[in-house]
Formats: structure tokens, C-alpha cells, sequence
């Protein structure tokens, strides 16, 4: 008999325990969201990635605030390369142009918001084995720039969907060469 009771006890406690947890869950949720500032206006981003000793592709991509971007891909490998190959794919290199879907441009926002952007930092770590990452941001009438191989976890999801940006978008070969800012 105790033990029943104390198994409905126990169970009553978890569930009411359980709602709690999902309860502070949502919060936080709501919290981060509140946090994104709705007030937001891109004027350009410019991304920049370089070489390492892998197989990391070289990127220069700016994108504005009407979702047009140009894209110097400097270097891409084939996929499958092996590092000791190093095969470029010759048709994902060069210069290119195109409008970023809503759906990325829209991601791309909530990003940048989520990662706090006026406070975001980047330790000056320049040395090693990856690619370095370059990142300048034109918002309301500021401008951020941020430079590092090891970007903090913050700017993950930022960082993946630049590269998403330049790997899967819908591209053309651009006629004329240009300079993207560094």
C-alpha cells in the first residue's frame, strides 16, 4: 500500500515537476526572442574565408539589403578531393551573382540578431590550421567588424549560413570581375 502511494506521489511530482521545466523552457524561449531586435536594418554583410591546410574553400561574398550578392569564389575543391589531390572544381570557382532566397536572407537576419551582433566579439586569433573568418557588418548605421579563426560559438549559426549562402544558392557566372571589401 505505501508502496502505491508513494509511486503516485512520486509520479505527481514529476509531472508537476515536468510542467515546470517546460514552463521555464518557453520562457527562455521568449526571452531570446524578445532579445532580437526587431528594429534591424542590414545595409550589407561581407563574408570572407580563407585557406588552411585541408581542404577548407576561399570564399568573398557580399550581400545587401535588397538580398542581390556577388560571390568571388576563389577556391573550391571538387567534392571527394583528397587533401594530398587537392582537385579544384574549376565550375564553382570564379565570380558569380544572384538574389538570396527570402527564406536565407530571412535566416540571415534572425542570425544576426540572435547572436547579438552590436556585442558580439572575435578573440584576434589568427595563427593555426583553419580558415580565417572574416566578417563586416553594415547595420544602422554602424559598421562591425569582426576577424578570427576560432569565431566564438555565437556566430555558428551566422557563420553556417553564410556558407549555405555560398554553396547553394542559385548562381551566375558573373561577365566581369570586382572587389569585394576586406
Amino acid at each position: 500500500m505505501y508502496r502505491i502511494i508513494f509511486i503516485a506521489l512520486l509520479t505527481s511530482v514529476t509531472i508537476g515537476y515536468g510542467s515546470q521545466v517546460k514552463e521555464s523552457i518557453q520562457h527562455e524561449k521568449d526571452s531570446i526572442e524578445k532579445k532580437s531586435d526587431t528594429s534591424f536594418k542590414l545595409k550589407k554583410i561581407i563574408f570572407h574565408t580563407s585557406t588552411c591546410l585541408g581542404l577548407c574553400p576561399v570564399y568573398h561574398l557580399q550581400i545587401d539589403n535588397n538580398r542581390q550578392f556577388k560571390l568571388f569564389a576563389e577556391t573550391v575543391y571538387r567534392k571527394g578531393s583528397k587533401v594530398s589531390e587537392r582537385i579544384i572544381d574549376v565550375n564553382k570557382t570564379g565570380y558569380f551573382t544572384g538574389t538570396v532566397s527570402k527564406d536565407k536572407y530571412k535566416k540571415l537576419i534572425k542570425q544576426l540578431q540572435l547572436c547579438n551582433i552590436d556585442t558580439l566579439t572575435f578573440e584576434d586569433v589568427t595563427c593555426c590550421d583553419a580558415p580565417l573568418i572574416t566578417i563586416i557588418v553594415y547595420y544602422n548605421g554602424k559598421r562591425k567588424y569582426l576577424k578570427s579563426m576560432f569565431p566564438p560559438d555565437s556566430a555558428d549559426d551566422l557563420i553556417t549560413t553564410l556558407n549555405d549562402i555560398c554553396e547553394k544558392s542559385n548562381l551566375h557566372r558573373s561577365k566581369f570581375e570586382f572587389t569585394i571589401e576586406e
